[in-house]
């Protein structure tokens, strides 16, 4: 796995917040800020993937290239962020700025979204847009991590069911903007890949200015921040801490699904469906919004039951089989109706993964003093998940005869291992 944990030491005994058992409930301030902020880093981070990226690289090789380009890119696109994500997460427990441990890892991540928003845009070829897509991966994660770590640092357990359902509401409706944008300004690629960004660092904006961020004392004894400490950052012995590497594999899994079908949606509707090139922005849109609508119904509602029970296994693992469940359905239909309810299924599964997944990690860290180290550590999973995903799936459209069809059964099949993958879990029920 990833990221071997730290003991607090004198580093978490100087924090200026109270411990994880002493955090007071967060109030609607702070839950509209980390929403919206959430909502923002989601648009910025999915909508190059789930359109933008796809019509780009079609235009730039044409479409018999199109497929392979768009796993190269997207695959090559995230190993930064993989390599980068837990050493920023461990410098950001570390960060003694006045400003807070989070706040300049936000900024500094809303600022590079826009920039390389534009520069991919206006790529010109390839090599450009790659590079360009892999930079921009690397700022949304600094919008990301730091909020993960966020939920450790100021919500008490009872309350991270709630919050972490947020996460699953903010989703779809990010997604839902996020297609909208795309669909409305088709005819500007530099719009399509602008206007994104520009929402998620006005979202960053609102949120340092409504959310006090955890800080830590300039006059705390840290311990030199060696080589050996952040290479032990990408490594979690399972043996110390197996529910978190369970956690951590779930996770994975289920991303891998998940980025079969974001990924490949546009080729799908092109090449299974039949579906026109100017049809499929639209397309997108709606199938993004049926799916956003049983996603909402069920995130907030999934993460409160499951804070009320005191339970986040079975949730995990029901979510995770309908998911799964429903792109096998997708990848049986013959027609875009069809699509839209096996869309629908997806997002029920979708959006209860989503609101008890990221509470059920929160409650198995390895370090709660940490948590900027090991949220980023967890979030590799979907980082690697980015990755394996598009360098996968042209190995399984070869076994398939280039059926997109099988390729969305294969997308099920992972997302269910996924869920199965918690079933070890023992320190949460």
């Amino acid at each position: 796995m990833t990221a071997s944990p730290i003991s607090p030491g004198p580093v978490a005994e100087s924090l200026i917040t109270p411990s994880d058992d002493e955090h007071p409930p967060v109030g609607k301030s702070f839950i509209f800020a980390f929403a919206f902020a959430y909502a923002g880093f989601w648009i910025a981070c999915l909508t190059p993937g789930t359109v933008s990226l796809a019509l780009k690289v079609q235009a730039l090789v044409g479409s018999k290239d199109a497929a392979s380009t768009l796993s190269a890119i997207v695959g090559v696109g995230v190993l930064l962020p993989l390599l980068l994500m837990p050493v920023v997460g461990r410098l950001s427990d570390r960060t003694t700025a006045r400003m807070g441990m989070r706040r300049p890892y936000l900024l500094a991540g809303a600022v590079g979204v826009v920039a390389l928003g534009a520069v991919m845009g206006l790529a010109p070829n390839v090599p450009v847009l790659l590079a360009a897509f892999a930079l921009y991966s690397v700022a949304a994660n600094l919008i990301g991590t730091p909020l993960l770590a966020v939920i450790a640092d100021r919500v008490p357990v009872h309350q991270r069911g709630l919050v972490s359902g947020l996460v699953g509401l903010t989703l779809p409706l990010a997604v839902i903007g996020g297609t909208f944008i795309v669909q409305a300004v088709a005819t500007d690629t530099l719009l399509m890949f602008l206007l994104p960004p520009l929402i998620a660092a006005v979202s960053v904006l609102v949120f340092i200015a409504l959310v006090k961020d955890r800080r830590l004392s300039k006059d705390a004894p840290r311990p030199k921040l060696s080589m050996r400490e952040i290479a032990g950052t990408f490594w979690v012995n399972p043996a110390r801490h197996p529910d978190f590497a369970w956690v951590w594999l779930g996770r994975l899994l289920f991303v891998i699904g998940y980025g079969f079908l974001t990924t490949y949606q546009a080729f799908f509707l092109l090449n299974h469906l039949g579906s026109s090139q100017n049809e499929v922005p639209r397309q997108i849109f709606i199938a993004s919004l049926v799916l956003s609508i049983t996603t909402i119904l069920t995130s907030v509602t999934g993460g409160k039951l499951s804070d009320r029970l005191g339970r986040r296994k079975a949730f995990v693992l029901a979510s995770a089989a309908i998911y799964g469940i429903a792109l096998i359905i997708a990848s049986l239909v013959t027609g875009f109706n069809g699509y839209l309810v096996a869309m629908a299924v997806a997002g029920i599964g979708y959006g209860a993964f989503l609101a008890v997944d990221l509470a059920l990690v929160t409650d198995v860290l390895p370090d709660p003093a940490n948590a900027g180290k090991d949220m980023a550590v967890f979030n590799m999973s979907s980082t690697l998940a980015n990755a394996l995903a598009p360098a996968a799936a042209p190995f399984i459209l070869l076994l398939g005869g280039g059926s997109y069809s099988t390729l969305f059964a294969a997308a099920g099949a992972v997302a269910i291992l996924g869920g199965l993958a918690i079933l070890p879990v023992r320190r949460v029920r």
